[in-house]
């Protein structure tokens, strides 16, 4: 509150001192070079605040904030991942379903995606629905996914 009131006081006393400093001027080209400056000086006035601002002023702790962009810059990249894996899963399952209907098999599909080294990597497809060996040799050839990795659930 002392900042803002040694503030407020400069503003005024520099407002005074520029009125005067007008009122004294004769009528002319002096009185506007006088409004001109003073306009300037009342304007450095009012913006002396400013260009003391530093970051410890503003309690801004530049180590803290480092440390609390990197912790968000995880965080995000987190997400980032988990949302990645979670699409690639829900298109590798519909590609999966779509080829089991144009097989004739009535199969749903489910795959479990990891991220490894910041690339999704397809662990393991669960295949609810009678075995078609058709669609599990098109699953591994059109998709990579191994029939090792390919689990089968007859319901």
């Amino acid at each position: 509150m002392e900042l803002f009131r040694q503030w407020l006081l400069g503003v005024i006393a520099c407002a005074m001192l520029v009125g005067a400093a007008q009122q004294l001027c004769p009528e002319g080209t002096l009185r506007r070079i006088a409004r001109f400056t003073g306009g300037l000086l009342l304007l450095l006035a009012m913006l002396r605040p400013i260009a003391a601002l530093t970051p410890d002023a503003l309690g801004w702790d530049e180590p803290d904030y480092r440390e609390a962009v990197a912790r968000l810059e995880i965080e995000l990249e987190g997400e980032r991942e988990k949302t990645l894996a979670s699409g690639i899963a829900a298109e590798v399952e519909a590609y999966i379903e779509d080829k089991a209907d144009s097989l004739g098999a009535d199969v749903s599909a489910e795959a479990k995606v990891e991220m490894r080294a910041g690339a999704p990597v397809i662990e393991r497809v669960t295949l609810r629905g009678a075995y078609s060996a058709a669609l599990a040799e098109r699953i591994a050839s059109e998709l990579g996914i191994a029939k090792e990795k390919q689990v089968w659930i007859d319901e």
